[in-house]
C-alpha cells in the first residue's frame, strides 16, 4: 500500500522543504544564464553510438522551450522533464507555505514492500513509454 502521510519531522532528517526548491531555484538560473550565453553542450555519446536517443536526449531542447515559454513544445521534446518541473514547483509551493506557517508537519510518501514494488515497476514502465517517445520524436534529430 502506497500512502501519503503528514508526520513531524525527524531529528537530523533531511530537509526536503529546503533541499529541493533550492535545486530548482540553482538549475533554472543557471539553465538561465547558459541559455542567455548561446553556448551548446557536446552532443550525446549514446546517440552517436547507437543511433537511438538517450533517456536525457531532448532535455536541453525542453528547458530552452521552457526558458522561452513554450511549455507545449518542451513536454514533445521531453515530457520527464517538463513533468519534473512541474513537480518541484509544486513541492516548492509546498515549502514556502511549510516555511511561512511555521508548520512541523511535512509530507512524505510511505509504502510497503507491495507498494515499493509497485512502485518499482512503474517507474520501470515510465522510463520505458518515456525512451519509446524519446525514440519516435526525436528520430533523425
Amino acid at each position: 500500500m502506497i500512502r501519503i502521510i503528514r508526520r513531524p519531522a525527524y531529528p537530523g532528517e533531511l530537509r526536503h522543504e529546503v533541499v529541493w526548491p533550492a535545486v530548482l531555484t540553482v538549475g533554472a538560473a543557471c539553465a538561465f544564464l547558459w541559455f542567455r550565453t548561446g553556448w551548446r553542450l557536446p552532443d550525446c555519446i549514446f546517440m552517436k553510438w547507437t543511433g537511438l536517443p538517450c533517456l536525457g536526449c531532448g532535455g536541453t531542447r525542453s528547458a530552452r522551450c521552457l526558458v522561452a515559454l513554450d511549455p507545449g513544445q518542451a513536454f514533445l521534446f521531453h515530457p520527464a522533464f517538463v513533468l519534473t518541473v512541474i513537480g518541484l514547483v509544486l513541492w516548492t509551493a509546498y515549502s514556502a507555505y511549510v516555511w511561512l506557517a511555521r508548520d512541523p508537519m511535512r509530507i512524505r510518501l510511505s509504502a510497503d514492500d507491495a507498494g515499493r514494488r509497485l512502485l518499482r515497476r512503474a517507474l520501470f514502465l515510465a522510463l520505458a513509454l518515456h525512451w519509446a517517445w524519446q525514440a519516435y520524436y526525436l528520430r533523425g534529430a
